[in-house]
């Protein structure tokens, strides 16, 4: 018959190896849109250095490992620009977005060559740099309006982007990829912004003045053209002006609705009226 005590010695070494384990390794557990790359120092001698294969599940390292996570998923990165400066000096403020997204299965190269703050140090700074250096070739005008200039000029930043990560990853790989470069916004800025609202109200007021201008033109030459027409009625009918003037009355007496009217013809010029509603 087995001895207990012998029995019960392997199980308590075992279990106390998991719990010094425990207490010494640890877990890394990426969720489903994670990738982890592991940098793995040694515990004497030598240097630090990346795991060839990244971690996509649960996974026991040792206490001198540490994991970077890396989301790979599609990511959107906004930015803002201050008062960059168009082809005409208008100073503008931008806002654009760009998806970025790190390709799954490549994040121990990803950290290896660009280190876990690749997108600070690589992308960010080159791709501020090319939409200052477009902005400045474009018309204020067209970037805050025009939207096939606006597709252009995302278009030429995201082909940019392209080809810096491809020149990057000719000497190491850099495993990204630029989906979309997109302008949110243009505007100018708040002081340039007030002087164009100036300027469009004494634009605005300018055409008013002169649309009034015209009104009053046209109104004019339509009454000098009514009175050549009356007075060439009259000649034609061989009239006084005082019995046109009394025909003209007729007419607008008549056309006054639920008027009835009496008149009362006299040996004068002027009748006698007597106009009842």
């Amino acid at each position: 018959m087995n001895n207990p005590k012998k029995i019960l010695l392997p199980v308590a070494l075992v279990v106390t190896f998991c719990a010094i384990g425990l207490v010494f390794f640890s877990f890394v557990n990426p969720s489903y849109d994670q990738e982890a790359a592991l940098k793995m120092k040694p515990i004497f001698f030598g240097s630090t250095r990346v795991a060839d294969e990244p971690v996509n599940s649960i996974t026991l390292i040792a206490p001198t490992t540490t994991a970077v996570y890396f989301n790979i998923l599609p990511q959107k990165m906004q930015f803002q620009f201050d008062d960059l400066l168009s082809n005409d000096n208008t100073p503008l403020d931008v806002n654009m977005y760009m998806i970025i997204q790190v390709k799954k299965g490549q994040t121990p190269d990803l950290l290896r060559n660009y280190g876990e703050n690749w997108f600070e140090n690589f992308i960010e700074p080159y791709f501020r740099n090319k939409v200052r250096e477009y902005v400045s070739s474009c018309s204020p005008f067209d970037l805050m309006s025009n939207r096939e200039v606006l597709a252009k000029f995302d278009d030429r930043i995201k082909q940019s982007m392209r080809q810096y990560v491809a020149s990057l990853s000719r000497k190491a790989n850099f495993p990204i990829d630029i989906q979309q470069v997109i302008t949110d916004r243009v505007m100018p800025n708040k002081e340039q912004l007030e002087e164009m609202n100036k300027t469009a109200a004494s634009i605005q007021a300018k055409q008013t003045q002169e649309k009034r201008a015209e009104m009053e033109l046209a109104r004019a030459k339509a009454e000098r053209n009514k009175a050549v027409a009356d007075k060439a009625y009259m000649t034609e009918l061989n009239l006084s002006p005082a019995q046109f003037i009394q025909l003209r009355a007729w007419d607008v007496i008549e056309k006054k609705n639920g008027a009835n009217i009496d008149v009362l013809f006299g040996g004068g010029e002027t009748p006698m009226w007597n106009i009842r509603r």
